[in-house]
């Protein structure tokens, strides 16, 4: 018997370790996404994102490739809505994609802000102590793309 889960687990004492284990950590907005055939562990959404802000790793480009999972038992979800700003925090694979998925960070911060109102108090809070202790982790980006 198989079982295939989605699940995280982290031996980073801090938000500030749990960082470092990415290679990249960048926000961008969504320009086009294709899907990319296969089963359900192959499958993925190869979306072009286009950059404005990197806290981690200035050879991020202005303009890159995320690879996201499909499957939601895998991590993965639906495709990213164009237009949307994304948060990133990926791993860069060997053929230059900036892989997410598994436990990496991929926050629709266009989302957040619809889906925060229909949560209940106690869950707001608990994101909003989550959130302020990741952009204090953050600090100040290392890139700012101007607009082209």
């Amino acid at each position: 018997m198989q079982v295939f889960a989605c699940s995280c687990r982290s031996d980073a004492k801090s938000f500030d370790e749990e960082l470092q284990k990415y290679d990249a950590i960048f926000a961008a907005t969504a320009i086009k996404t294709d899907k990319v055939s296969g089963d359900w562990s192959s499958a993925f959404y190869q979306t072009e994102m286009k950059v404005h802000k990197v806290w981690r790793n200035r050879d991020v480009p202005r303009i890159l490739f995320v690879k996201t999972n499909i499957e939601s038992n895998s991590c993965g979800g639906p495709a990213p809505t164009i237009g949307n700003k994304f948060l990133i925090f990926a791993h860069i694979s060997s053929n230059g994609l900036y892989v997410t998925g598994g436990c990496s960070l991929f926050i629709d911060l266009d989302q957040v802000d619809s889906d925060i109102d229909k949560i209940s108090a106690e869950e707001q809070a608990d994101w909003e102590s989550w959130w302020v202790e990741m952009w204090s982790a953050l600090g100040e980006p290392i890139v700012v793309y101007n607009k082209i």
